[in-house]
């Protein structure tokens, strides 16, 4: 028997039919929309090498977005100042486009101050530019500086990000990140190379910051370790602390001389090594050790602070510098999608290969873009918080990027420079490989 239903209930419920259709059919347009999104994104990032993060609901970044920068484009790193500059510029460009391509309504500044590796002044440089609402920086370019404005920055939620602190003093917890690893790593790697270099009983002179004693320490331990291992007669000898104000070194040359001379007629010229750890004024302690024959008769040894830059080589110096085989560490960022690009951007600029922190500042720049766009909004500790996340997908200059509890980079591979006279030039070229995986050094011929 037929049910009979009044009209206007029908005309009700197929209204009622008529709304629960049109909102699974409106939820089914939003997801293939929302899926359509993804899609294209996938695709431009496929061509780019990276992988985006996409706008949440909340974007709240408009017009430019500025990033202060913090280098030592004079004084004692000003090498290394040049380019991280150079590299840094030309990721502005090429983060801008990417941005443009993606309809993304902002773009990133990178407003560049010079330091002249002075701690008070990049201090100072760093609350100029907060006080104009930059909360993220790239900076700390040595350990020296990093240590003056961590508390600055930690009180304040200011995330400041390094591609060349290095100081074991600084491996704790904070707003500060690294991209290179820390020099419990890098102690590993020289002490290492100066075994291998037939080193047995080394003199270390160094740099009296918080960067140089940090090192000295890590391979002078590491030395000995590796000493006591191998039950050969060898061991750390008295050295020289110097005052990292100096610009001149004779005096401190003078203690180096009677220091090797007593412990050649000990040991011999061919196990006695001189450790040195410095910036560019390394230029300046081989120029006040020519004067001295039996300094050129022992094997030197370097760090990162004296890997690729110019002043070694000044001719005044670089025949030395060459005749001691004064070998010098410098993390190195491996092989990796991008690595090609900077090395063609400083080679074009520059004329010379980067050395490794060149490789890590341009990742900074693009994970500083990337986590921001992630976030939605310019936010300093939400940025620090999603990059772990930024890693994930995110493969670039340096290769994969993990960083350890303390914000440390947490892979140690380590490339060893060396000049040589080419062509009646004098120039700087990798020569081996540390492999801090192994703790073992390979060297190319």
């Amino acid at each position: 028997m037929a049910l009979k239903v009044p009209i206007y209930v029908a005309f009700i419920v197929v209204i009622i039919v008529a709304s629960i259709v049109g909102y699974i059919f409106g939820s089914t347009i939003t997801k293939i929309t929302t899926t359509t999104t993804v899609t294209q994104i996938a695709t431009v990032t496929k061509t780019v090498t990276v992988t985006p993060a996409l706008a949440t609901p909340t974007y709240k970044l408009s017009g430019e977005v500025k990033i202060g920068v913090l280098l030592p484009l004079s004084g004692e790193l000003a090498s290394f100042g040049a380019e991280l500059k150079t590299i840094i510029e030309y990721a502005e460009q090429e983060i801008n486009n990417y941005l443009e391509v993606n309809g993304r309504p902002w773009k990133i500044k990178f407003v560049i101050e010079d330091t002249a590796v002075d701690p008070k002044t990049h201090l100072e440089k760093l609350m100029a530019l907060y006080a104009t609402g930059i909360q993220i920086f790239i900076g700390g370019i040595s350990s020296a500086e990093l240590s003056e404005a961590l508390s600055y920055c930690n009180d304040r939620g200011i995330l400041i990000i390094s591609p060349s602190s290095t100081s074991p003093a600084l491996s704790i917890p904070d707003m500060a990140l690294r991209y290179v690893p820390p020099d419990q790593y890098q102690g590993k790697a020289i002490a290492r190379i100066m075994w291998e270099r037939g080193f047995r009983w080394i003199i270390p002179m160094w740099r009296g910051d918080t960067w140089g004693d940090g090192l000295a320490q890590a391979t002078i331990e590491t030395f000995k370790e590796i000493c006591k291992n191998s039950g050969e007669s060898c061991g750390v000898l008295s050295g020289i602390r110097y005052d990292p104000k100096a610009k001149e070194f004779s005096v401190e040359v003078s203690q180096l001389v009677t220091l090797v001379d007593d412990s050649v007629k000990r040991y011999g010229k061919d196990k006695v090594g001189i450790l040195l750890i410095s910036f560019e004024e390394a230029a300046a302690v081989f120029a006040a050790a020519k004067s001295y024959p039996l300094l050129s008769e022992v094997k030197w040894q370097g760090s990162d602070g004296t890997a690729n830059i110019a002043p070694l080589l000044d001719p005044s110096v670089a025949d030395m510098v060459v005749k001691v085989e004064f070998l010098s560490t410098m993390a190195s960022p491996g092989e990796a999608p991008k690595a090609e690009i900077v090395r063609s951007v400083i080679r074009e600029k520059l004329g010379r290969d980067p050395m490794g922190y060149t490789y890590f500042t341009y990742d900074i720049a693009w994970t500083i873009a990337l986590a921001l766009d992630r976030v939605g909004e310019y936010n300093a500790v939400a940025v620090k918080n999603v990059l772990p996340d930024v890693f994930k997908d995110y493969v670039g200059a340096s290769g994969k990027i993990a960083l350890d509890e303390n914000g440390d980079r947490a892979l140690a591979y380590y490339d060893i420079w060396a000049t040589a006279k080419v062509d009646d030039k004098y120039k700087w070229s990798v020569v081996g490989l540390y492999n801090g995986e192994t703790d073992s050094v390979k060297w190319y011929s």
